[in-house]
C-alpha cells in the first residue's frame, strides 16, 4: 500500500506540474494576444508623448545614430560591411546544386546598438538589447542570398566573427553542401516601428518587456505575427492541459483507492 500511495502521488504531482506550466504558457499567449490587440486600437503613440507612456507603447519614426554619450554608435555590417544600427544575418544550406533541391535554414544572428528615433523634433532612444529584430519583414524568400564561393576573404572573416556555420576554410574548396548568406540591416535614416518596449527613463528611452519588437515591416504585419504567435502559445498550453488533467485525476482516483476504499 505505502508503494502504491507514493506512485499515485507522484501522478497526482506530475499531472498538477502539467496543469501549472499549460497554465503559464497559456498566460503568456493571452497576454501577447491582449497587448497586441490594445496596441493596434490604440493607436502609435507621438514621439513627444512617450515619455509619459504607462506600460507598453508603440511608435514610429526615423532610425539615426545617438550621439547621446558623444561616440560613433555604430556597427560594420558583416556581407556589406555598411555602417548600420542593427543587422541580422542568416545562412542556409542545400546538398546538391540542382534547381529543385530543397534550401535549409541553419543559422542567424543578429547584432544592435542603442539608436534614436526621430519625427520631426521629436526624438525617443532606443536600447535594442532585449528587442526581437524584425529587418526581413519586406524580404522575399528568395531575395539578397549570396553564394558562399563569390565572398570575398574580408567578407568571410566578418561572417566567420558572426560565428556562422561554414564561414571558416577556403571558400574554393568544393563543400558537401552548398551554402549561401544573407543580411538584413537598419541603417540611419531607415523608417522603423517600436513594438511594445516600455519607457525607462524620461529622456525617453525605451528599453525591453514582454513584448519588445523592432521592425522595419508594416504595421498590419506585425501585430498578425504577434496576434498569431500567442494563439499559438494558447493552442499548446492547452493541449499541455489535457495529459495534465488525466495524470491529475488519475492520481486523485489511485490516492481514493488505497485511503478510501
Amino acid at each position: 500500500m505505502p508503494t502504491q500511495a507514493i506512485a499515485m502521488g507522484g501522478l497526482l504531482l506530475f499531472g498538477l506540474a502539467l496543469l501549472g506550466a499549460s497554465g503559464y504558457v497559456a498566460a503568456v499567449g493571452l497576454d501577447r494576444v491582449r497587448t497586441a490587440r490594445a496596441l493596434r486600437e490604440a493607436g502609435p503613440t507621438p514621439i513627444a508623448d512617450v515619455a509619459d507612456a504607462d506600460g507598453p507603447v508603440e511608435f514610429v519614426g526615423t532610425a539615426r545614430t545617438d550621439p547621446s554619450d558623444g561616440a560613433d554608435n555604430s556597427l560594420e555590417a558583416p556581407l556589406s560591411s555598411e555602417p548600420c544600427l542593427a543587422y541580422t544575418v542568416q545562412s542556409r544550406v542545400r546538398d546538391r546544386p540542382d534547381e529543385d533541391a530543397t534550401w535549409n535554414f541553419d543559422g542567424q544572428t543578429s547584432a544592435s546598438v542603442p539608436f534614436a528615433v526621430e519625427d520631426g523634433p521629436d526624438r525617443a532612444t532606443v536600447d535594442p538589447s532585449e528587442a526581437v529584430l524584425s529587418l526581413d519583414a519586406l524580404a522575399t524568400d528568395e531575395s539578397g542570398w549570396v553564394d558562399r564561393a563569390d565572398l570575398s576573404k574580408a567578407e568571410r572573416d566578418r561572417l566567420a566573427a558572426t560565428g556562422l556555420p561554414g564561414t571558416d576554410g577556403d571558400a574554393d574548396q568544393r563543400e558537401p553542401t552548398f551554402r549561401q548568406y544573407r543580411e538584413h540591416r537598419l541603417e540611419p535614416g531607415d523608417e522603423v516601428r517600436i513594438f511594445g518596449g516600455r519607457v525607462v527613463d524620461s529622456s525617453p528611452s525605451v528599453g525591453g518587456g514582454d513584448w519588445f519588437e523592432i521592425s522595419v515591416g508594416e504595421r498590419s504585419s506585425v501585430f498578425s505575427d504577434h496576434r498569431r504567435s500567442g494563439s499559438l502559445y494558447v493552442i499548446f498550453g492547452a493541449l499541455v492541459a489535457v495529459p495534465g488533467l488525466g495524470f491529475t485525476l488519475a492520481g486523485i482516483a489511485g490516492l481514493a483507492s488505497v485511503f478510501v476504499l
